[in-house]
């Protein structure tokens, strides 16, 4: 600084510097008032902040307190008339008035809104819904729907035990014996909940996983109220003109048994209406007289049918999707498209 008195200089530019800013009548103006008085390299309020290590050691914390209270001073006076003229200083380019990013709005993951929807259809067929602990023991897991211990599905292998006889359930038929047990017929029933198993990761199988099983006991119950309720199903899930197979199988706890498949009538944007291949999407049967008597029930009396499905694979063709990882790979981008 060349003036004798550098606190008066400082008073002086502070002066000159709010002059040049509440006189600015642009942004370009206010801009170059800004690189005067505070830019880096030609700033002149800058000049002196630069410039402390030239004075003595007296001088110097009495300049230093002045020069930093005048650059305050001369800042939020670029900010105030900035705000004036509609924009921030030194923000060149910016358009205030782009719309504004959307709120985030939850939805309802496509499998939970899988499992409502058949909810919804079996509770108007009649049915109740059930509910049971996530971890059983192996009676109500294996033994007491007719699964001996030997079984392969019983294997730490493909089981996944807690301690002693506890596991964390394979299936939601443990909930079928459980409602049996408090409950005397007639019996309608689903029981939705998680399941595990020592599956592998990859695009249909995943080692937890949603399952929904249903059950009827009741006295006269036949093959024909199974399939014809199925049958129903389907038509209420995928349309009038879904129609549905059984295919011979075996289970443990139902026989006979079957797999069930659909066969459905897709109609393309431009009208058009192609019929599918067929699809399994359940395994079903008649309940074994083993299992009703293994609930106290008298199996000459009592019949019924039960079923099981996965609704991360119904969900799969419903929305045409081919890999089941993709649901669980919290993909808002992905998951955003079935939201409701």
């Amino acid at each position: 600084m060349t003036d004798s008195n550098p606190i008066d200089a400082l008073r002086a530019l502070e002066a000159e510097a709010l002059d040049a800013i509440s006189g600015a009548p642009d942004e370009d103006a206010l801009e170059d008032a800004r690189v005067a008085f505070l830019g880096r390299s030609e700033g002149r309020i800058s000049a002196v902040l630069r410039g402390l290590g030239q004075l003595s050691a007296d001088e110097r914390p009495a300049v230093g307190q002045e020069a930093n209270r005048v650059k305050a001073v001369v800042t939020a006076a670029l900010e105030t008339r900035s705000a004036a003229l509609g924009r921030p200083a030194g923000a060149s380019g910016l358009d205030l008035t782009l719309p504004s990013r959307k709120p985030w709005k939850g939805g309802l993951h496509p499998i939970t809104q899988a499992v409502d929807e058949i909810w919804h259809i079996f509770r108007d067929l009649g049915f109740s819904r059930a509910r049971g602990p996530e971890a059983d023991t192996e009676w109500y897991n294996f033994e007491a729907l007719n699964t001996p211990l030997d079984h392969p599905a019983a294997d730490e292998q493909d089981t996944l035990y807690l301690v002693d006889s506890v596991l964390l359930r394979s299936h939601t038929s443990p909930v079928q014996m459980r409602t049996m047990e408090r409950h005397e017929p007639p019996i309608r029933i689903i029981a939705p909940g998680w399941v595990y198993r020592r599956d592998t990761y990859d695009a249909t199988h995943t080692p937890a996983f949603m399952q929904i099983e249903g059950l009827v006991i009741d006295e006269g119950v036949t093959f024909v109220d199974f399939k014809a309720t199925l049958a129903e199903f389907a038509r209420r899930y995928w349309g009038p003109d879904t129609v549905i197979r059984l295919r011979p199988s075996f289970f443990p706890f139902t026989e006979p048994s079957a797999e069930v498949d659909v066969k459905r009538v897709i109609t393309r944007p431009d009208g058009t209406r192609e019929e599918t291949d067929w699809l399994e999407i359940m395994g079903a049967g008649m309940v074994d007289p083993a299992v009703i008597e293994n609930a106290g029930y008298d199996s000459e009396r009592y019949t019924g049918w039960a079923f099981g499905m996965g609704p991360a694979r119904i969900a799969l063709l419903k929305h045409g999707v081919d890999d089941l990882r993709t649901f669980f790979e919290n993909d808002v981008r992905f998951l955003g498209q079935f939201a409701r």
